[in-house]
């Protein structure tokens, strides 16, 4: 009786090891700074937020760490000690015989917890026994994050399958899913693939916030064959276990089976998977997770077990409420496996739209946008970061400002070269001296900040704080300088000036920063995107997801077509040379088809020279002049280009995104809404072939301005700000015809004094 029991004991571990996935990240993934972390001085730390998904469960993990350190630190007093969650899980002795260190150091399962974990890597540096000068140049250790490297081994972690656990598997932490898979079934009508496959995928990518979702789009098959368990199949097949087959998902390839899929369709589609207790639960926009059971006979697993998400409905409307309820809901608020939708408020795209960014006009308090209060305390250099999400078209006159009201102090005792100092974007801002030895409190402190600082889209403002200990006076005689304290308080506040809408286009950073023009503050137009064939459906469904992620809102309004005759909307048509043949392309400076016509770049040389010779500051970029008409193939290469859309109206463009076919297409779009290529989008002529960094990025296309039709005036201030030339010549014709008029007026009265003598 032993040896089943061992057998049984044995089989259920091995069903549950292989559950586990091994996975391996850089340290820089998770790092937004350089991917060379460099330490200096006596003191130095850095850390590195890990994210961990809520339905994962860490049973090992290790950390590979590269380090190289001065031949100067002394032996026995300089080290590197790591630290996960606050608990110290590593020392690392450094040794000037041994500049370069390769170490590896395991973090304790249980040290892990859901959401963010912190990993600080700190030293303690000395040059000599005593008599340290704590910022000498020879003090510096460098971690490199690029090739430092974190393992794990994540298993599934999920008690009672609710809708509350999506947003663990679609999670931008370890264990969230980078790909989903979508079904429908083979016949589904057009508006279950043009309206609701693309709210589903941008539903799923919002709950991976800024990780990559890759979208897949697999019909059901029309009927299943089952499986051939053993000889005597006729006798095998009995009712019961057809009825249990026909629970499971046969229709799943065995690698998907740890990830969620995912049924879209009305319930007459989708009987065929369903069981009839589920089919009998729809009754009316339904969302239902479930949990699969497994078909094991003859001591094979022939189904594994999975996890899906049912989208369903009477009808192709509810079908599309349902996806809408899930774009918008707050999973932890449904700790149940199904929910049915009565009604929805609230669910306007501009409304939703308008959500995604703060409101000019407004005055918002740090704790309303999220900012939390700070605390720094001893000497070295601490930053605060706050990030402003605004409209995309945020446009204001010249002399707007944006107004800070902060609210922050500083203890006593703080030493010279103490210091605050404010950045927007990247550019310095505003500096404060910490001078007082007493340590001072402010509150309301009023910082005004020129408008033209701040860009549409995420805005980020920095407040770098320096503390120093004060100085002894005597060598060898170091203040100690743990007493040091600055407080940052998100009682803080900011007020936004009145702006308009209107933005300068073709931008393609732009587009890969908000989603703009598909996505903007004001309006939500219906914008599309084409496709020639279902062949090129996945790209498109990965693309809406990513505009979703950048929008930060479902764009609700965003549709995929097989009709590229639509007159209005923006535009992004997916394709290859051979499809865009029958494209109408005549006006455009770049042509794609089996003939292109290119805009090299040596072709914009002389244009540039001569724009720099005549000291041209518009804010019009170069043109290209010249083209070169070519047969020729694409190779691995993908173009995306944008430009005015040719039959539509000023608030429409259209984008180009060509490969040489639907997979390397598909292969493209991986690659460009990856972290490391998405943010280097810009110009409107983008060329690349892997997600490293693009080939080419050019200006190619005569930019115009976009404003809300009821905006006219605020247009035209936009395009005159922006030509200054305009400016001069409108006050040069001014002044002389008031002097004219002037000088006619003072001849006229000249002339009646004479007349009157």
């Amino acid at each position: 009786m032993i040896k089943p029991y061992f057998l049984l004991m044995f089989s259920l571990f091995f069903s549950v090891s292989i559950m586990a996935e091994t996975q391996t990240f850089r340290l820089s993934d998770f790092y937004a700074g350089d991917s060379i972390a460099r330490l200096e001085g006596k003191s130095s730390s850095v850390d590195i937020a890990i994210p961990l998904s809520a339905i994962s469960d860490i049973s090992k993990a290790s950390l590979r760490i590269e380090i190289v350190s001065s031949q100067a630190l002394v032996e026995k007093r300089s080290q590197m000690y790591v630290r996960f969650n606050n608990a110290t899980i590593g020392q690392i002795a450094y040794s000037p015989n041994q500049p370069t260190i390769i170490s590896t150091i395991d973090i304790p399962s249980q040290l892990w917890r859901e959401g963010f974990n912190n990993l600080t890597l700190a030293v303690s540096q000395h040059y000599a026994m005593q008599c340290v000068n704590g910022s000498a140049p020879e003090l510096w250790s460098e971690v490199n994050l690029y090739t430092s490297s974190l393992t794990v081994d994540a298993d599934i972690d999920v008690d009672n399958f609710g809708i509350k656990d999506l947003s663990g598997f679609f999670s931008a932490g370890i264990g969230g899913q980078r790909s989903v898979q979508l079904l429908t079934a083979e016949d589904a009508d057009s508006e279950i693939i043009e309206k609701t496959l693309p709210l589903v995928a941008q539903a799923l990518a919002l709950r991976n916030q800024y990780q990559p979702l890759s979208i897949m789009h697999t019909p059901i098959p029309q009927g299943y064959v089952l499986p051939k368990v053993t000889q005597q199949d006729e006798e095998f097949w009995s009712e019961n276990r057809i009825g249990a087959y026909e629970k499971t998902a046969w229709y799943l390839a065995e690698d998907k089976t740890r990830e969620v899929h995912v049924l879209v369709g009305n319930k007459q589609a989708l009987s065929p998977v369903l069981s009839d207790a589920v089919v009998n639960e729809i009754n009316g926009p339904f969302l239902k997770v479930q949990r699969t059971e497994a078909f094991v006979a003859v001591d094979k697993t022939w189904v594994p077990a999975s996890y899906r998400l049912i989208v369903s409905g009477n009808n192709n409307d509810e079908v599309f409420d349902a996806a809408k309820a899930l774009s918008v809901m707050d999973d932890m608020l449904n700790p149940g496996a199904r929910t049915i939708v009565r009604f929805q408020t609230q669910m306007d795209a501009v409304a939703l739209q308008q959500t995604a960014a703060l409101q000019p006009g407004e005055s918002y308090t740090f704790s309303d946008i999220g900012v939390s209060s700070d605390q720094f305390v001893d000497e070295g250099r601490f930053e605060k970061n706050v990030l402003l999400t605004l409209p995309a078209d945020f446009f204001v006159p010249e002399n707007a400002s944006v107004e800070f009201l902060l609210d922050f102090g500083y203890g006593a005792g703080i030493g010279p070269g103490s210091s605050m100092n404010v950045n927007v974007n990247g550019e310095l801002v505003h500096g404060l001296y910490l001078g007082d030895v007493n340590g001072e409190s402010f509150r309301d402190y009023q910082l005004k900040i020129p408008a033209r600082f701040f860009k549409g889209g995420t805005n980020s403002i920095s407040f770098i704080i320096t503390m120093r200990p004060p100085v002894a006076g005597l060598a060898c005689n170091d203040v100690q300088s743990s007493h040091l304290l600055f407080q940052f308080n998100n009682s803080s506040s900011i007020h936004l000036p009145q702006a308009g809408h209107v933005a300068v286009q073709p931008d393609l950073g732009l587009f890969g920063d908000t989603g703009y023009p598909l996505a903007r503050f004001n309006s939500a137009p219906k914008s599309q995107i084409f496709i020639p064939s279902n062949d090129y459906l996945n790209s498109a469904l990965t693309l809406a997801g990513k505009l979703a992620q950048v929008a930060k809102i479902p764009l609700l309004n965003l549709s995929i077509t097989k009709d590229a005759n639509e007159d209005k909307g923006s535009l992004i048509v997916l394709g290859s040379p051979e499809t865009l043949n029958s494209f109408e392309q005549d006006s455009f400076v770049t042509a794609i088809g089996n003939t292109k016509r290119w805009p090299y770049r040596a072709q914009n040389m002389l244009y540039n020279r001569v724009r720099d010779f005549s000291n041209d500051k518009s804010y019009r970029q170069m043109l290209t002049e010249g083209t070169t008409v070519q047969e020729s193939d694409l190779g691995d290469n993908a173009v995306f280009v944008a430009q005015r859309h040719p039959n539509g109206t000023n608030t429409d463009t259209l984008f180009l995104l060509v490969a040489q076919t639907p997979e390397k297409l598909a292969a493209r779009v991986d690659d460009l809404i990856s972290l490391s290529l998405w943010g280097q989008m810009a110009g409107d002529f983008f060329v690349w072939n892997d997600n490293e960094s693009p080939l080419l990025v050019m200006q190619v296309n005569d930019k115009y301005e976009m404003g809300e039709p009821d905006d006219v005036l605020l247009t035209l201030r936009l395009w005159l700000s922006n030509n200054p030339w305009y400016w001069l010549v409108t006050f040069m014709v001014l002044v002389f015809f008031v002097s004219l008029l002037i000088y006619l007026l003072l001849r006229r009265r000249n002339k009646r004094a004479q007349d009157s003598w």
